[in-house]
């Protein structure tokens, strides 16, 4: 190796690159190749592959799991993340992030310096290793931080994607105000413990942000937990959308009125026509599902343990 001409090529250590060529926010190749000569200098062997369409992710990171890479980093948002989340559930090939998203929210709460995408590729090399937990949808595949139903998911449902181009993460609150106007269908929520209530939203939380700003779901959620924070509103939805966000800008949605919180390992979600579930952004299914935590799911490289 060029670096390292006393270190074997066999036995350096192997880093496989990815990204979503039709993303908002691609890398060019001017800084594929930065970030992979950060990798390089940290002491990695480092290959770019790129996605082929939705899903490909999934199936590039299973692959390099399994031929043995140590590093998998995706260079992206929080839908190729998710994607790849996918593929490496349950080994020990290790997650980087090089986030170059609309929200890049698990980047946020890992403490990644999300405005300096060099910065992230270095530390994609030389971070420390931590094991998080994952969600799981059912018919859908896994989470890294939220999953939902009800207005919010309705509207990444219905997002307009000219718009998400033109304005980022604006685009949702937008689609999320038209939303608003329609219908609610309630949400008939039955957690593990045995538990059973309706609701007009529903988040299964691991980790206390919820999108790209300055909101929190919940204190007591934590990448690291064993379980699932489940975070319910309770009908009607619009009268208490005020104080939620409120509340949401404060740190966190607990002790609010109307608002269920609890420690579970699973919960189903049932309701009389089907209503989208988004998670990380992405909808991933519909309802009736259930939503159950994956506990030390995933390898990822940190600034320092979460």
């Amino acid at each position: 190796h060029p670096l390292f001409p006393d270190c074997p090529p066999a036995l350096m250590a192997r880093a496989l690159l990815l990204y979503n060529p039709a993303a908002r926010s691609a890398p060019d190749p001017a800084l594929l190749k930065a970030i992979g000569l950060e990798l390089e200098l940290a002491g990695f062997a480092a290959e770019t592959a790129r996605s082929a369409g939705p899903g490909d992710l999934t199936r590039l990171s299973r692959s390099a799991a399994y031929e043995g890479y140590e590093r998998v980093v995706v260079c992206g948002g929080d839908g190729s993340v998710r994607e790849a989340a996918e593929g490496l559930c349950g080994r020990e090939t290790a997650l980087a992030l090089v986030p170059l998203g609309t929200a890049n929210v698990l980047a946020r709460e890992l403490g990644l310096p999300v405005h300096s995408p060099l910065s992230c590729a270095a530390l994609a090399g030389r971070g420390l290793l931590a094991r998080i937990g994952l969600g799981k949808v059912s018919g859908g595949g896994v989470f890294t931080f939220c999953a939902s139903a009800g207005l919010d998911s309705m509207a990444v449902y219905n997002v307009d994607l000219g718009i998400k181009r033109q304005t980022g993460s604006w685009a949702y609150a937008y689609s999320g105000l038209q939303c608003l106007l329609a219908p609610a269908q309630p949400l008939e929520v039955a957690t593990d413990a045995g538990a059973r209530f309706t609701a007009a939203q529903v988040f299964a939380a691991r980790m206390r942000r919820y999108g790209a700003g300055r909101l929190f779901l919940s204190r007591k959620a934590a990448l690291t937990s064993p379980t699932l924070r489940l975070i319910a509103v309770s009908p009607p939805l619009a009268p208490r959308l005020p104080r939620c966000l409120f509340r949401m800008l404060r740190g966190g949605l607990e002790g609010a009125p109307g608002i269920v919180d609890a420690e579970v390992s699973s919960f189903a979600v049932e309701s009389g026509s089907p209503v989208p579930i988004q998670a990380d952004g992405d909808v991933l299914a519909r309802t009736p599902a259930v939503f159950s935590a994956l506990p030390d799911a995933l390898s990822v490289v940190v600034p320092k343990t979460p």
